[in-house]
């Protein structure tokens, strides 16, 4: 697989950032890439940041990627976690949480919600953001969600959809990138196809002190199973402008 640059999941949404924003410039914070001969059990970060994340269950690495394994092999629950640290909280900065992943079309789906990248939940402290899989239970569609928090509890954005596609878990990669663009928009691209949502109330703080979790559900339970992700990722990356 060829290697690809960091920025580049974030190329496509830094385009829609207001000119005084991108004139900032972008800052990395996190960006776990496969590198060739990498091994063990760390997640090696990318940015300068130092947030190296953990690989816990039985994510191995596969062709350049993270592999996910279907959980009814171990119920060992597959995830990467990251520190719980200040850097990967935006504040009211523009910022961009992308994943390069592929889902096969016979993957085994534990609920109707693959967890891709999660930071908090709604109930976390000062606010949340995710990206996550969701699978139509009628048509078996599968399409991209993106949700964000801040921390008065006032504003949320959500955007969902599979872009040009009908689903993504087609067996091919595909990079998703979730934006918040300014306090009243929100942005998802799906492979350079980008859609703009207005938020709920102004987006503002987010600054919540929690763990990043990779490929997992923070909590679960018998029906949720976690909501693991099965399949391959590479190239995850958050930024702030």
């Amino acid at each position: 697989m060829p290697r690809r640059s960091m920025f580049v999941a974030a190329v496509s949404v830094a385009l829609l950032l207001p000119a005084s924003a991108t004139a900032r410039g972008t800052d990395t914070r996190l960006s776990y890439q496969v590198l060739a001969g990498e091994a063990g059990s760390v997640a090696v970060d990318g940015s300068g940041y130092s947030n190296h994340g953990v690989l816990r269950g039985g994510v191995s690495r596969a062709h350049g990627a993270y592999k996910f394994h279907r959980l009814s092999r171990d119920d060992r629950y597959d995830r990467i976690r990251a520190p719980k640290d200040p850097s990967l909280s935006p504040g009211v900065a523009p910022f961009t949480y992308s994943v390069r992943l592929k889902v096969s079309p016979e993957a085994e789906w534990s609920h109707s919600e693959m967890a891709v990248l999660r930071h908090g939940d709604s109930d976390s402290p000062g606010g949340d953001y995710k990206m996550e899989l969701r699978k139509n239970p009628y048509t078996g569609l599968v399409s991209a969600f993106c949700v964000m928090h801040d921390d008065d509890g006032e504003g949320a954005g959500y955007v969902l959809g599979p872009g040009p596609l009908q689903t993504i878990a087609d067996g091919r990669w595909h990079t998703i990138a979730c934006s918040r663009l300014t306090a009243d928009t929100v942005a998802l691209s799906v492979d350079g196809h980008t859609t703009v949502r207005a938020t709920h109330g102004d987006l503002g703080n987010v600054v919540g002190m929690v763990r990043l979790l990779i490929g997992c559900q923070l909590t679960g339970d018998g029906l949720r199973k976690r909501e693991q992700f099965v399949g391959k990722m590479d190239d995850i990356i958050i930024t702030v402008q």
